[in-house]
């Protein structure tokens, strides 16, 4: 493999680029032997030297962005070190990283609209699970109503056969008492 690499920086359209990308477009080191035609307004033959340089201002890049956005001083020291050595379109992709702090406030901003989302999400869920809680318990109360409202029914049922017996056995008892009567 020969000692330089080729960057190739390409638009991308914003439903391909993440919702925490800091640019419009991609950077990324792309073998040539993967038969992507490159331009030679879009390659540029860099050095080992500046390639290092480009790998380390990655490492800063792929870091946290809330750390990022507090110090990118590494990135701004990397940048003014390869100022001349880089093509304008890289320079241009990788300025907007370089000075990430001015955005601080939209950052915080988008952070804090995060966590109220986050925020809103758990609330929701713990919403839907109290409703669903509340839904069982209305479920259980109205099948004890409704077993109860059985249970009196079956009670009414029965005081009312209780009743014909009672009768039943009255007139029974009355029938044994005029038979008593007539044999004495």
């Amino acid at each position: 493999m020969p000692s330089s690499a080729i960057l190739i920086t390409s638009p991308c359209q914003a439903q391909e680029s993440p919702d925490n990308s800091l640019f419009s477009f991609q950077i990324g080191a792309t073998p040539q032997e993967e038969g992507e035609e490159v331009t030679s307004a879009d390659s540029v033959v860099l050095s080992d030297e500046i390639k290092a340089k480009l790998q380390e201002s990655l490492q800063f890049l792929n870091q946290d962005i809330g750390q990022l956005i507090k110090n990118a001083q590494p990135i701004r020291t990397i940048l003014e070190e390869l100022e001349g050595k880089l093509p304008e379109s890289i320079e241009e992709a990788l300025t907007p990283a370089a000075f990430i702090e001015s955005h601080r406030a939209q950052f915080n901003k988008a952070q804090k609209q995060l966590a109220d989302r986050l925020q809103q999400k758990k609330i929701i869920k713990q919403r839907d699970n109290f409703k669903a809680l509340a839904e069982s318990a209305v479920g259980e109360i109205k099948s004890l109503n409704d077993t109860q409202a059985s249970i009196f029914r079956n009670k009414a049922k029965l005081e009312a056969e209780r009743d014909c017996l009672l009768l039943e056995l009255n007139r029974v008892n009355q029938a044994i008492d005029i038979v008593d009567h007539d044999l004495s």
